[in-house]
């Protein structure tokens, strides 16, 4: 079998990808057909998602916020989920909060919140700043 990944703009790639006789018998060729596989995946183009209104950069997003916004922040609880008003409300707040622009449709709203999120997530400078596993953050 021949396994190609193709991406906008560039040419696809064929890999060469057959089946193993006697797999049990031959770990090297499974390890050649697992590293092909996973140099594959590797080349692979992260997915694209084209909004239909202009939405912020997420490096914009992610830039730090002024410090007066910082030092109310400690003070100050950002909205829970208990707030007395309905999912679509909640999510126009938060959006506003962290500067998402929020259109007729939430989904490319809520696209660019969800990938705000994993975006400090996997931040490694956040994860220094994270309690330990197992520990929560301290109330405000």
């Amino acid at each position: 079998a021949v396994v190609s990944t193709q991406s906008t703009g560039s040419t696809a790639r064929a890999m060469q990808v057959s089946s193993i006789e006697n797999a049990e018998k031959n770990p090297k060729a499974i390890d050649a057909w697992v590293k092909n596989i996973s140099e594959l995946h590797r080349q692979k183009p992260p997915p694209a998602v084209h909004y239909s209104k202009n939405m912020p950069d997420i490096d914009v997003l992610m830039q730090e916020w002024p410090a007066e916004l910082e030092e109310l922040l400690s003070r100050v609880k950002l909205p829970s989920a208990e707030m007395d008003c309905d999912l679509g409300e909640y999510v126009d707040i938060i959006c506003s909060i962290l500067d998402i622009p929020i259109y007729q449709n939430r989904i490319h709203s809520l696209h660019l919140l969800f990938t705000l999120f994993s975006e400090f997530k996997n931040s490694q400078h956040f994860q220094k700043m994270a309690p330990p596993a197992g520990e929560e953050e301290p109330e405000r």
